[in-house]
């Protein structure tokens, strides 16, 4: 996990996040949601793994806090490249990705035997 949240500092870095082929208005928004996805499967099965089952409400509850602490450090960190911008519609898309990959980990769970 903690690879994968340098991996999105990474991206954060670069100076043009998009071929030009894929600017148009609100694509990043879901680059954005793509890329924390995979952040909240992750969040999710690290507390599913640390935690009793009994705590699953506060499972969830910690992985999107975590999701959007990742999410916000990130819009920061942005704010300080030349060619990004911090956005809190950014923030938004980052949380509801950590939302859809905690439901897809959810699903796995419940479908594994």
């Amino acid at each position: 996990m903690t690879l994968y949240v340098a991996f999105i500092f990474w991206l954060s870095s670069a100076p043009r996040p998009a071929p030009p082929f894929l600017r148009w208005k609100g694509a990043d928004k879901l680059f954005h949601l793509a890329e924390y996805a995979p952040l909240g499967s992750l969040l999710l099965r690290a507390f599913s793994r640390a935690c009793s089952p009994s705590y699953r409400r506060a499972m969830g509850l910690f992985t999107i806090l975590a999701g959007l602490a990742v999410g916000s450090a990130d819009e920061f960190y942005q704010s300080f490249i030349p060619t990004r911008a911090s956005s809190l519609w950014d923030l938004m898309a980052d949380g509801i990705g950590v939302l859809a990959g905690k439901f897809l980990y959810g699903l796995k769970v419940a479908r594994t035997p």
